[in-house]
């Protein structure tokens, strides 16, 4: 169900030159996948920042939002990066999980899906832009995650439905190999996988990347209600080092595509630079994460049957901790345009 890496921030302390003695380091886990946004940890981790802030972080990989969420539940981490529908689905199953803060989004808009995208095979005949011809299509995707909810949106914001075309549930890997292989007529998918789909598969077609007005997802950094009665000085330190590694990462888009290549499998560097070009890397929250949650994406989930009802999740977001941050080191936010006054969460 998921296997953890050797790699720790105590290999990578003197790359850093942390200040930290090994015995001094706070152990923490932290469940990822091999999806691009997830750069801030792989970087994190081999540049030595979670040790510079006093942490010991171990990485957890994963295959599916389900299993982290499992893994976090059972204790398997402290901390999730992964995207907005498993959590959302979780706390409508009273799951005592926590947003601390967002692997990546944009704290001054009200709609969300910039790692999204569908690209279509050359044998489709569906041109750039144009969701309509996507009508009566096979598209794979990874059922029950942000990639169906981003197409759906596309899809109905083009006055068509999930009755309208034929999903064929394809892990993420395993994508680019359906399209190319027409097993499928276009997927549907994050980064880094649909630059691997634009870049592998001959004469493919970004039909559309991002720009779904009626989507919001976020990604998502994850806790528990318990972890977060008892170790707030560890997430304090580790949202400290997660801004700090995010901002390096922005600044140095080729150097995390390198370091990215060695956590993610099969994916080459030009296609690496290029997907990581596509992710907002911004862990701030502003007051339109509740409210599109409540407003965009949990409706989203009841039309699906996914979710009963609708709920504010106010009450599972905690922003003490990037607080913190903002006050102690707002320099690792410098780089990003300011959440207007009205907007701010904290």
């Amino acid at each position: 169900m998921f296997k953890k890496l050797l790699i720790s921030a105590v290999a990578a302390v003197t790359m850093s030159g942390a200040a930290f003695a090994q015995d001094d380091l706070s152990k923490i886990r932290i469940g990822a996948a091999g999806a691009v946004d997830h750069s801030p940890v792989f970087v994190g981790v081999e540049r030595g920042i979670f040790a510079e802030h006093g942490l010991d972080a171990e990485v957890v990989m994963y295959q599916s939002g389900v299993d982290m969420v499992n893994g976090l539940l059972n204790g398997a981490q402290e901390v999730n990066v992964m995207g907005s529908v498993p959590y959302l689905s979780g706390l409508a199953r009273d799951f005592p999980l926590v947003l601390i803060g967002h692997l990546h989004g944009d704290p001054n808009r009200d709609s969300y899906s910039d790692n999204q995208s569908i690209i279509a095979s050359a044998a489709s005949g569906v041109a750039a832009g144009d969701i309509a011809a996507l009508k009566g299509l096979r598209i794979g995707l990874p059922r029950g995650t942000g990639a169906e909810g981003f197409l759906l949106g596309v899809l109905g914001a083009a006055g068509l439905s999930e009755a309208d075309v034929e999903l064929i549930n394809v892990p993420p890997a395993e994508l680019t190999t359906a399209l190319n292989q027409n097993d499928v007529d276009a997927v549907a998918i994050w980064q880094p996988w649909g630059a691997t789909a634009v870049t592998k598969v001959e004469g493919s077609v970004l039909v559309q990347a991002g720009g779904c007005p009626q989507c919001y997802d976020p990604g998502t950094i994850l806790t528990t209600q318990s972890i977060v009665a008892s170790d707030a000085a560890m997430l304090q330190k580790f949202m400290a080092a997660f801004a700090e590694s995010q901002q390096w990462v922005r600044q140095n888009p080729e150097g995390a595509a390198e370091i990215n290549m060695r956590w993610i499998q099969g994916v080459d560097l030009e296609t690496m630079t290029l997907a990581l070009s596509s992710v907002n890397l911004d862990p701030r929250m502003s007051t339109y994460t509740a409210q599109m949650y409540q407003e965009k994406t949990i409706p989203f989930l009841m039309g699906l049957g996914r979710i009963e009802e609708n709920f504010d999740p106010t009450g599972a977001i905690d922003t003490r901790f990037l607080a913190g941050v903002q006050a102690n080191t707002p320099d690792v936010f410098s780089d990003l345009d300011p959440i207007p006054v009205d907007r701010q969460a904290y």
